[in-house]
């Protein structure tokens, strides 16, 4: 297991937003989401594989509190009840100290700043997604503060202040350091 994949997706929108060739902003939009989606399914698959026992491409892999024999063990076991499937964000999020002993996903789960910039990006992809009201809302109380709507490309090409980047770099750098964190021995303190 490794974060080749989701790397791989982030350097494919660099490289199109590198061109010289004039780009329609609302591209920003597609490509947070489609490296956002990444960014979930590698967490999932980190977690599943960490679960039943296979490491990082780097080597690392967590001592595990409970052993299970495969995927579909795993499954019978965090799967909810008439659930076709399993929200492994919120299993790694509320359950994973219970599987690991050094949790590598506690990055996720304690540090005030990750926890709180997945928790922009998560309403920034519903938004993108859904369009719905509520979503909108939502978007706007906490990406937003409060100010006048704006559409999601134009937030993510903003410049967030303490940084001096976009905030889809800002975004971007932060998967990407995730991401690193959670494949190698992660340090906990």
């Amino acid at each position: 297991m490794e974060n080749q994949e989701l790397l791989d997706e982030i350097d494919k929108w660099n490289n199109i937003f590198s061109s010289t060739s004039t780009i329609d902003p609302t591209l920003y939009e597609l490509a947070f989401f489609k490296v956002f989606i990444k960014f979930e399914k590698f967490l999932s698959d980190c977690f599943e594989n960490y679960a039943i026992g296979l490491g990082s491409s780097s080597g690392y892999l967590p001592n595990r509190r409970l052993n299970f024999d495969d995927l579909e063990h795993l499954n019978r076991v965090i799967k909810k009840e008439n659930r076709t499937f399993v929200n492994h964000y919120e299993v790694i999020k509320n359950l994973s100290d219970c599987f690991f002993h050094d949790n590598p996903f506690e990055i996720i789960k304690t540090d005030p700043t990750f926890t709180t910039i997945i928790g922009q990006m998560k309403i920034i992809r519903d938004y993108i997604a859904h369009e719905s009201s509520a979503a909108k809302t939502k978007y706007i109380s906490t990406i937003l503060n409060d100010r006048p709507f704006i559409e999601p490309h134009s937030h993510l090409l903003s410049i967030k202040r303490s940084t001096s980047k976009s905030y889809y770099t800002y975004y971007i750098d932060s998967i990407k350091t995730i991401s690193n964190f959670i494949i190698n021995s992660p340090v906990i303190s």
